[in-house]
């Protein structure tokens, strides 16, 4: 019988998921400069004042948590049964190596606000993005033991990028911020699906994924 209090990789998602949404909302409700809604999170992280520091050590409490997501996931896809062991070896090493990236990447993000240093930032904030837009795309071949519906998912996470940074860019319609709030809810939704069913198909007794 499994302990309820567990600490299991879905519930350290979820962790995350809270720190992030915790440490934005307070950061945004004591920051006096309002006008950070009108641009995008990284505002909040700068100034130097009590709420970004609220904002940045939520980041660098996250990088934490995505590191041990990381290193459960990797520990949880050598179990996984029906696959050769050079393309679990191969899947691990990836899924490591992306995200040990987004670990750095929000240290990178929460050490230099966007004021200090905005092409820093910029690049390492852009890279997270980047890094779980290539394992939306290319997981299939990754790790192919996902229902077909996840994989069109992936892909709807891409389309969707496409159309927001179009409508932000090139047609000022909608602002950076609701680019953000959008594209990061679609890659939590991802990743807490990629988590379980990665765990689903590690257990000793499941073999096959519901299609």
């Amino acid at each position: 019988m499994k302990n309820r209090f567990q600490i299991t990789t879905e519930r350290l998602t979820y962790l995350f998921g809270g720190v992030i949404l915790l440490g934005s909302i307070t950061s945004g409700i004591l920051n006096p400069d309002k006008r950070w809604m009108e641009w995008h999170f990284s505002r909040l992280g700068e100034g130097g004042m009590l709420s970004a520091y609220i904002f940045n050590i939520s980041l660098v409490i996250a990088a934490g948590l995505i590191f041990f997501i990381g290193r459960r996931l990797t520990d949880e896809i050598t179990k996984i049964d029906n696959l050769p062991e050079k393309k679990l070896l191969r899947a691990k090493k990836i899924i490591n190596r992306s995200f040990y990236l987004v670990t750095a990447c929000l240290l990178v993000v929460a050490i230099f606000p966007f004021d200090q240093n905005q092409v820093i930032h910029n690049v390492f904030g852009y890279s997270m993005l980047f890094t779980f837009l290539y394992l939306c795309i290319f997981i299939a071949r990754i790790l192919p033991i996902f229902s077909h519906r996840y994989y069109i998912y992936g892909f709807e996470i891409i389309a969707t990028t496409v159309i927001c940074y179009t409508l932000f860019l090139a047609f000022k319609i909608i602002t950076l911020l609701e680019v953000e709030t959008i594209l990061f809810s679609m890659l939590y939704i991802w990743l807490i699906l990629f988590i379980k069913g990665i765990h689903y198909r590690s257990e000793p007794a499941m073999v096959t994924v519901v299609k």
